[in-house]
């Protein structure tokens, strides 16, 4: 019966300790938007991964996301927030962290990377903003 309540207490304190979950109406204006831009990839024969990427982008940081990618496939990273006046940019890196050369679309709150990996293997994908300032974000991708 404590270690129950200790356990719930727990869980209570780690929930309110985690500030990366937008609230829901900023997560979902996030991910629309993102998934209505990915929608030009899969027009082009793109499969969409099912579960989007949600949270908020640290302040002055980067968020990362590492992937296990196939060679011979070729990838979107597609990314949206709802602030109008923040510009967001996505980046792909190895997994050593150097940047790679990707086909980039940036508009405003909406931004993309494409490539196909010559080797298969694990890569950082990070999501940017100009402002400096948290803001919700939502990242989706595609392949074929």
């Amino acid at each position: 019966m404590i270690a129950s309540a200790l356990l719930t207490a727990l869980v209570a304190i780690a929930a309110a300790l985690n500030a990366g979950k937008p609230a829901d109406d900023a997560a979902i204006t996030c991910q629309r938007a993102a998934l209505d831009l990915a929608g030009a990839w899969t027009n082009d024969g793109f499969r969409m991964r099912a579960h989007p990427w949600i949270g908020t982008l640290p302040e002055g940081k980067p968020a990362l996301a590492r992937m296990n990618l196939v060679a011979g496939n070729r990838y979107w990273f597609t990314a949206a927030t709802n602030a109008a006046s923040t510009t967001l940019v996505v980046q792909i890196y190895t997994a050593s962290g150097t940047p790679i050369t990707a086909d980039t679309h940036s508009d405003g709150p909406l931004a993309a990377a494409g490539f196909a990996p010559a080797a298969s293997g694990t890569y950082i994908i990070g999501i940017s903003e100009t402002g400096g300032t948290p803001v919700p974000f939502c990242l989706v991708y595609s392949y074929k």
